[in-house]
């Protein structure tokens, strides 16, 4: 049984490991800035989901259509609401220049369907590694075990996960406080960076002390306008999401524990999708064996002050 979203937010073990993915996205930034901006605002992660669940489909012989084509995945976008048709072709154009997908070797000249480059499809992999590794941290499951056995799920879980996530509202369209981060660019970056810090953070008076930050490097590492950055910390401030002590380059920031729940419920929708999917793809692969150990999945919602690793 998949684990739910319920059982997801209330587990310390899923902030540890959401903790971790976020470490590594922002090490992956570092390594492949070009390719990681295709993630970092909340519009252009489900733009590129979207682009690659086209693709994936068709691939898979899911799809009777042309696979990925810039009309076909405006259509898809607009029909959301989640960007206009001509924020899409831009998108689409972009991805071509940065060769993170070329022309399919037979398309037709109208409509130009395109394929994922080698370096998409395993960045995609790792995306979908990384993530499976948090829901087998929550129960001590073999999900990221069976995936690497059968690197191909990846073509079968994604399409599927990146449509439910896209109907999805809640998902969709996070409440004003997350938006402050994930709408901006590179502003779930900035979100990630919190995250890795707070599990080994100290509670206090209902805020998580993250220490000094320093707010002009971390501009600089995820190549943002300091003022840009700074604007989006007021705003955070503003609405309870941080509190911030200092002035010049440090800045020494708590993170409310009410908001860092609430990113936490939001997360844990996309998670539980995940894992429905993969579950349901595992079955349907003919595997009996499930990839949970136990029916009744450990949940340990644990306090600040006897939480352990």
């Amino acid at each position: 049984m998949s684990l739910s979203v319920a059982t997801l937010a209330s587990s310390w073990r899923f902030a540890e490991a959401i903790a971790v993915m976020a470490a590594r996205f922002g090490d992956q930034f570092d390594e492949t800035p070009r390719l990681a901006r295709a993630l970092v605002s909340h519009q252009r992660w489900m733009m590129t989901q979207a682009a690659f669940a086209l693709y994936a489909d068709h691939l898979a012989g899911r799809s009777s259509g042309p696979g990925l084509t810039a009309s076909g995945l405006a259509d898809w976008i607009c029909q959301t609401g989640i960007a206009s048709r001509n924020t899409v072709l831009t998108y689409v154009d972009q991805l071509l220049s940065y060769r993170f997908i070329r022309l399919h070797p037979a398309s037709a000249k109208r409509p130009r369907s395109f394929e994922a480059s080698e370096a998409s499809i395993d960045a995609m992999q790792r995306w979908l590694g990384v993530n499976l590794a948090v829901l087998d941290h929550v129960d001590g499951g073999e999900r990221l075990q069976h995936f690497r056995q059968r690197p191909e799920l990846l073509f079968l879980v994604q399409p599927e996960f990146a449509r439910l996530c896209l109907d999805d509202q809640q998902w969709r369209e996070p409440g004003e406080r997350i938006g402050l981060f994930l709408w901006t660019e590179s502003g779930a970056l900035v979100m990630d960076r919190f995250i890795s810090l707070t599990p080994n953070a100290v509670l206090e008076d209902d805020f998580y002390d993250l220490g000094t930050i320093d707010i002009p490097a971390m501009a600089e590492r995820f190549v943002m306008s300091r003022t840009h950055l700074q604007r989006a910390l007021r705003k955070a401030e503003q609405h309870g999401c941080i509190r911030r002590n200092g002035s010049g380059r440090a800045s020494h920031i708590w993170l409310s524990a009410d908001f860092y729940q609430e990113y936490r419920d939001w997360l844990a929708r996309k998670s539980a999708i995940l894992d429905a999917v993969f579950e349901k793809e595992m079955m349907l692969a003919g595997e009996t064996q499930q990839a949970h150990p136990q029916s009744e999945p450990v949940t340990v919602a644990r306090s600040a002050s006897n939480r352990g690793c």
